[in-house]
């Protein structure tokens, strides 16, 4: 899904096997990310609504009042302060109860001093929009990192799981079907276990936060953090985690400008992609991939890296990770990443929006799809998105 060449408040689809644009439009709003064909939607209100772009099905769900928490505190941050330091704490009391929010400290929000401290790049002006920046990463629809689904609610509309990364600390939350409200996934609610082989440990007593990546394989839901530590997570009765704590995460998690996803293959297994940044470009453009699969779970397990992909192409961005066997599908190209810019923090830089393409894995060469104007840099990311019938092709 691309914005399109003539609307500044419509998005269409793009077809990457054949290059060209689908007779299909659907309202300029980011999504919180797309799994088994449903967009992961948050209205202002942070409810959250799965809806299916092609049958028009929409699940509304409660909301996520922590997000509300976040926004009431930030909004009102400045009244706060100005209270007597006893009011002010019963004021803060207040709201986290209401809010069901007992774990992060928040800090007040000044966006002169944030931009000071990122400051990397130059800021394109936007005629009309100058506080748009300001605005963006606050939104309800910018509150969610990532979503996915652990199966696709046509087929499962009462046994399906919701996980998603929210927030501005980037912390976990899931819900089941039929629930009424969101569990969200910290110290207080996670049954911790100590596992019996050496590379899992307890978790020790930290914040559960800044989780890059989610993927949903063989009945647990596997989350990544901004250091490459894996967590599972089974969630089929009482909430149990465990940590694979020295999977040889190497530096390039810490480097800003790659990302990091979490993919389940055709055969089911768990892979770790790092899309890797142009340490030398302000743009954010992708030059390279780094694979590892994980092996031998169980025993003593380990990151072994990958250097083909054979017939398996991958596709990633700001939604839920996703493979395919390219045989299977006439024009798509095997042994490729295909990607889209998902850097939405960083759309003022001058260039904007610009990184979409696919990585040939055999040479490493990378194809630009779709090359966006800057003058679409305000619109929400692109994602990917795979139709029902294409997921049941994919699972039969």
């Amino acid at each position: 899904m691309v914005p399109t060449d003539n609307s500044t408040d419509r998005r269409c689809l793009y077809d990457v096997t054949r290059k060209s644009l689908c007779e299909f439009q659907y309202y300029n709003i980011r999504c919180g990310g797309c799994s088994h064909g449903w967009l992961i939607l948050v209205e202002e209100s942070f409810e959250v609504t799965l809806f299916n772009p092609f049958s028009g099905k929409a699940i509304h769900l409660p909301p996520l009042k922590r997000l509300v928490f976040e926004k009431r505190y930030r909004d009102e941050f400045d009244e706060m302060s100005a209270l007597p330091h006893l009011q002010m704490v019963e004021y803060e009391k207040r709201m986290r109860e209401e809010c069901d929010e007992d774990e992060i400290e928040l800090e007040g929000h000044n966006q002169e001093e944030e931009e000071e401290e990122e400051g990397e790049g130059e800021i394109e002006q936007v005629e009309g929009d100058a506080d748009f920046k300001a605005e963006r990463l606050h939104q309800s629809d910018y509150s969610i990192v990532r979503g996915v689904l652990s199966s696709d609610p046509d087929v499962n509309m009462n046994d399906y799981v919701l996980m998603v990364i929210y927030g501005s600390q980037e912390r976990l939350a899931l819900i089941k079907s039929g629930d009424k409200h969101w569990t969200y996934i910290d110290k207080n609610v996670c049954g911790f276990f100590k596992s019996t082989y050496s590379k899992c440990m307890v978790f020790p007593d930290r914040g559960l936060w800044h989780w890059k990546d989610i993927i949903c394989s063989n009945g647990l839901f596997y989350v990544l953090d901004h250091l490459g530590v894996l967590l599972s997570c089974d969630v089929s009765s009482n909430l149990k985690l465990k940590r694979f704590t020295e999977l040889d995460t190497d530096t390039l998690h810490r480097n800003a400008r790659h990302k990091t996803y979490l993919v389940e293959s055709p055969e089911g297994d768990l892979l770790r992609v790092i899309k890797i940044g142009d340490d030398e470009d302000d743009s954010m453009t992708t030059i390279g991939f780094m694979i590892y699969k994980l092996v031998d779970s169980l025993e003593n397990p380990k990151w072994s890296r990958v250097r083909s992909l054979g017939d398996v192409s991958l596709f990633l961005g700001d939604n839920h990770s996703t493979s395919v066997r390219a045989s299977d599908f006439t024009g798509c190209q095997p042994n490729s990443i295909f990607f889209c810019d998902d850097y939405f923090e960083y759309y003022y830089l001058r260039g904007g929006p610009t990184d979409i393409g696919v990585c040939d894995l055999h040479d490493g060469t990378i194809r630009r799809h779709y090359s966006l104007h800057s003058s679409q840099k305000l619109m929400p990311p692109p994602l990917w998105i795979l139709p029902k019938f294409v997921c049941s092709h994919i699972s039969s």
